[in-house]
C-alpha cells in the first residue's frame, strides 16, 4: 500500500515538474478560473442551450456527471427538496429514455426545460426538469417526477403530440412578450374562474397526467384518474358533461374553485421557435370551496376540497395567438403549508 502512495506521489511530482508550479495550478482549474481570454465570452443558442440539457439528460442515464459544464455552485431540488448532483431518485435509481420527450429551449433567459417520460427503475414515470445556464454553465437544476402512471394513462404518454415537437413558420412566430402574457393568463383564469380571461383556441386539449381531460370527441374524463366517471350517478354524469366542453367552458363552469391561489407561476422558458412557454406552477388547495356564480350546471355534493400545495410543470402550445395546447405533467403534491424550494411566496 506504501509502495503505491509513492508512486503516485512520484507520478504527481513528475508532473508537476514537466509543466512547472504556475502551469499545474491553471491547468486544474477551470476555464471561468484561467486568465482573462476573449475567446471564452460567446452566447449560448438554442442549439447550445438544447446541447447542454441533451447532455444532463443523458448524464441521469450514465450516472457520468464529469462532462457537464457545472458552474461553481449549483442550486438544485429534486420534488421541492435540496440535493445534490447525483443525489435523489433519478440521480440513483437506473434511469432510460422513452420516445416521449418535450423540449423548450428559452435563449433570452438561458433556460432550457424537459417535459419527459423515463424509465425509472425499470417503471414508467413522469418527469419535468428545469435547467438554468448562465456563461455556458449549468447554475441551477430543477426536477419533478411522479411514478403514479395507471396503464389507463400510457396511451397519451407514449409519444409527444406533433404539435408540441414542431417549429412554427418564421413568419408566424408569437413575440416572447405575447407568449408570456398568455401562458400567465391561463393561471389567471383558472383563479378567475372565467374562461374568457385566457385566450383559449376552440380546438384546445388539456392533458394531465397522460389523461385528455378537456374536449373529449365523446364522454370521457374531465380529471386525471384512470377511472372513467360513472354514468349512473348525478356526479359521474356532472364529469361526463365536463369532460366534453372546451377549455373555456370548463374553467367559466367555476370547477376548480377549490384552488386559494397558483403562485408563483415561476421560472418561464419561452420559446419562440416552438411556439410553447412551459412553467413550474405552484398551486395551493386550502379545503375550501369557494361561491361561483353559476345557473348553468351546478356540481352536485358541497364536501371540501383538498388540503395540499402541489408542484408541477405546465406546457402551453400557443399558435396565431391562441392556447391550443395543455400539457400538464408531473404532479407533485406535498403537505399544504410547505414551499416549492425556489421561492418565498406564501405557502398557504
Amino acid at each position: 500500500m506504501r509502495k503505491r502512495i509513492a508512486a503516485v506521489g512520484i507520478t504527481f511530482a513528475v508532473a508537476l515538474a514537466a509543466f512547472g508550479p504556475a502551469e499545474a495550478q491553471q491547468t486544474a482549474r477551470p476555464w471561468y478560473k484561467q486568465p482573462w481570454d476573449p475567446a471564452q465570452v460567446r452566447a449560448c443558442d438554442r442549439a447550445c442551450l438544447v446541447a447542454i440539457g441533451d447532455a444532463y439528460m443523458k448524464a441521469l442515464e450514465t450516472k457520468n456527471y464529469s462532462g457537464l459544464p457545472l458552474a461553481e455552485v449549483v442550486v438544485m431540488t429534486e420534488n421541492t427538496g435540496p440535493v445534490k448532483i447525483g443525489e435523489g431518485l433519478l440521480g440513483r435509481e437506473n434511469v432510460a429514455p422513452t420516445d416521449f420527450r418535450v423540449t423548450i429551449a428559452d435563449p433570452v433567459q438561458g433556460q432550457v426545460a424537459y417535459q419527459t417520460v423515463l424509465k425509472v427503475g425499470g417503471r414508467p414515470a413522469m418527469v419535468g426538469v428545469r435547467l438554468k445556464v448562465e456563461r455556458n454553465m449549468i447554475t441551477e437544476i430543477e426536477q419533478l417526477y411522479d411514478r403514479d402512471v395507471a396503464p389507463e394513462a400510457m396511451e397519451l404518454l407514449t409519444t409527444a403530440r406533433p404539435t408540441l415537437l414542431a417549429d412554427v413558420p418564421a413568419d408566424k412566430r408569437m413575440s416572447r412578450e405575447f407568449l408570456t402574457y398568455a401562458a400567465e393568463s391561463y393561471f389567471d383564469a383558472l383563479t378567475g374562474e372565467d374562461g374568457r380571461i385566457a385566450p383559449f383556441a376552440e380546438d384546445c386539449i388539456r392533458h394531465e397526467k397522460g389523461y385528455r381531460t378537456a374536449n373529449n370527441d365523446g364522454p370521457g374524463r374531465a380529471t386525471p384518474s384512470p377511472v372513467l366517471p360513472d354514468p349512473k350517478t348525478e356526479l359521474g354524469r356532472f364529469f361526463i358533461e365536463l369532460s366534453q366542453m372546451t377549455c373555456e367552458e370548463q374553467v367559466s363552469l367555476g370547477v376548480f374553485n377549490g384552488i386559494k391561489r397558483i403562485w408563483p407561476h415561476r421560472a418561464l422558458v419561452v420559446d419562440e421557435q416552438k411556439g410553447l412557454v412551459a412553467t413550474f406552477p405552484f398551486f395551493v388547495h386550502d379545503g375550501i370551496r369557494r361561491p361561483v356564480p353559476n345557473t348553468r350546471m351546478p356540481r352536485p355534493g358541497s364536501a371540501a376540497g383538498m388540503v395540499i400545495n402541489l408542484a408541477t410543470m405546465e406546457t402551453f402550445g400557443i399558435r396565431d395567438g391562441k392556447i391550443h395546447e395543455v400539457e400538464a405533467f408531473p404532479f407533485v403534491t406535498i403537505p399544504y403549508g410547505t414551499g416549492n424550494g425556489w421561492s418565498n411566496a406564501p405557502t398557504n
